[in-house]
């Protein structure tokens, strides 16, 4: 009896190591929604909108078209600072770094705006709202410029879909 616990004790230690666990961690994916529309303007800031509209959507690939057309719009000599970011858009299909850029880009052209720059705005546009997320890029903030007054956030996406406020209209 003396050596029957000690060899039970020892038998159902290995009996437990030897059993997979019962509950193992499931990792959920977000499900992304799209976010585009089906059709955006032919002007500079239009297919920004659609770039943001792509980040929102979390696609890279189309992140990367509307890139593509906001820079053929663009003269590439006179807006260095908008090209710069927009071609590390055009070049990558990692989706953290498109929206690094992104902020940049949006700093780029939210300049170009208020400097009334005419290439960059389209007659009679509507107003844009500056947009702002405490939470990006490890709480250092970012903003971006959104047609629409609901904040969809583009460094976030379905993550944190509405994290932000509204700062300011142009």
């Amino acid at each position: 009896m003396k050596y029957l616990a000690p060899l039970l004790i020892s038998a159902s230690f290995l009996v437990a190591c030897s059993q997979p666990e019962a509950a193992e961690e499931t990792v959920t994916e977000v499900q992304h929604q799209n976010y585009v529309k089906p059709e955006y303007g032919q002007t500079v800031l239009q297919q920004y909108l659609h770039l943001k509209d792509a980040l929102v959507s979390s696609n890279v690939q189309e992140a990367r078209d509307a890139a593509k057309l906001m820079y053929m719009h663009l003269d590439v000599l006179k807006h260095e600072a908008i090209v710069k970011p927009l071609v590390e858009i055009i070049e990558n299909e990692d989706l953290a770094l498109q929206r690094e850029r992104f902020y940049s880009l949006s700093q780029a052209l939210q300049v170009a705006l208020e400097a009334n720059d005419d290439e960059v705005i389209n007659a009679g546009r509507e107003p844009l709202f500056i947009q702002y997320c405490p939470m990006a890029f490890g709480n250092q903030g970012g903003t971006w410029l959104s047609a629409e007054p609901n904040v969809l956030n583009p460094f976030y996406g379905d993550e944190m879909l509405t994290c932000g406020v509204v700062r300011d209209t142009l």
